[in-house]
């Protein structure tokens, strides 16, 4: 009798959660989940911004360890070479700055493998193709999903300064103007007008190659392209990249490498490769049309038709939803800013927000140069708080 009757009380006296506390709870966990998860979110946006940066540091101490190996000379950012020596007259695309800096970048394996006298497609007497296909993670970042973790992926863009805006990413052949990506040295621009003297053809060159840091490496006999309103350009094997140590803007001042989600892209292979030479896959520039004379004051306000699939913004962030390969502008996955190395070595993230202005200055490598060439006018020196 007695043990029912504790069993009776024992039963009355259990007590479980009521609809009101359970709900209760469950709005609790739902507040702390809604302050908690931003902070994470936050987190691992630093974590993966701190990893890119840490890319990009890596990338400009391995270039200014090749320059220091070379007298100074950066890597060119992009290799054509000539297959039917001694003529040197029909070109191919070799390889990358990347290809160039495997040594200093810890891929010493993969550059040893690299057959430098076929193009970085080649896979039929080389592994040209097979190594350029390696996922290589210093060259991408987190945010890129693109790139990271993906065959032949890159992030990493090099600055190519002021360029013709018209690439034609559907031409193909190997003396076609796509091939070389308008580098300065096959179209230099015409800033004092359309004048054929050799002297203004000259200092156009001249000034055009100071508009950025890196250059293509042309090595052959004979033009490559002729140029309109030019001189038509004697390719050779003589660096065209800047002297590291001879950054006459500034080295804290200038870019040297900086993000673009769309780079590595070759439209007319439809595949993604770090070793492709080039401007639109692993280079950024700033386009004009070319032929338009003009001084640095209307630099950022230049006319530009883009032409050919190039997008036609060409400031920060303004394509990071653009065709991978058709967009060689810096473009970033981080909220607001992108990440770029500048000459010194050093790292900094770039406000999408920046002047306009300060950022064509931050492009261009010698343009505070006082020179007497018609219509142009040297830029005003970058303070530190600009940027």
């Amino acid at each position: 009798m007695q043990t029912r009757r504790s069993l009776i009380l024992s039963k009355t006296s259990r007590r479980g959660f009521t609809l009101i506390e359970l709900l209760v709870v469950i709005s609790i966990i739902a507040t702390l989940m809604a302050l908690i998860l931003p902070a994470i979110q936050q987190a691992r946006e630093a974590g993966r911004r701190t990893q890119c940066q840490n890319n990009l540091k890596n990338i400009a101490l391995a270039a200014i360890s090749f320059a220091e190996t070379r007298r100074g000379v950066l890597p060119p950012y992009g290799t054509f070479a000539a297959a039917n020596a001694p003529a040197k007259t029909n070109l191919f695309s070799s390889h990358s700055w990347a290809v160039d800096l495997l040594p200093q970048l810890d891929q010493q394996a993969i550059y040893e493998r690299w057959n430098f006298g076929v193009p970085f497609t080649d896979s039929s007497v080389s592994q040209n193709s097979v190594m350029a296909a390696k996922s290589i993670p210093v060259l991408a970042c987190p945010n890129d999903d693109t790139a990271v973790g993906v065959d032949g992926g890159l992030s990493y863009v090099a600055n190519c300064g002021v360029g013709d805006g018209y690439i034609d990413v559907t031409a193909t052949g190997p003396n076609s103007t796509n091939t070389f990506g308008h580098g300065w040295s096959i179209e230099p621009l015409a800033w004092s007008g359309a004048s054929t003297t050799a002297q203004d053809i000259a200092t156009n060159a001249e000034l055009t190659k100071e508009l950025g840091v890196f250059g293509p490496r042309i090595d052959c006999l004979t033009p490559a392209v002729s140029v309109t309103g030019a001189a038509t350009p004697s390719a050779s094997t003589s660096p065209s990249s800047a002297n590291i140590g001879r950054i006459y803007d500034g080295a804290s001042n200038v870019i040297l490498f900086t993000e673009n989600v769309n780079a590595g892209k070759n439209l007319l292979t439809a595949g993604n490769s770090f070793a492709d030479p080039s401007l639109r896959s692993c280079g950024f520039f700033f386009g004009v049309n070319a032929g338009t004379p003009g001084t640095y004051g209307s630099l950022s306000g230049l006319p530009f038709t883009p032409q050919g699939g190039i997008s036609g913004n060409r400031f920060v962030n303004q394509e990071k939803n653009g065709i991978d390969g058709a967009a060689p502008t810096p473009n970033s996955r981080h909220i607001g800013i992108i990440v770029a190395a500048f000459c010194d070595g050093t790292v900094r993230t770039i406000t999408e927000n920046i002047s306009r202005d300060v950022y064509t200055r931050l492009i261009t490598s010698g343009a505070a140069r006082p020179r007497t060439i018609a219509s142009w006018g040297a830029e005003a020196p970058l303070g530190g708080n600009e940027f």
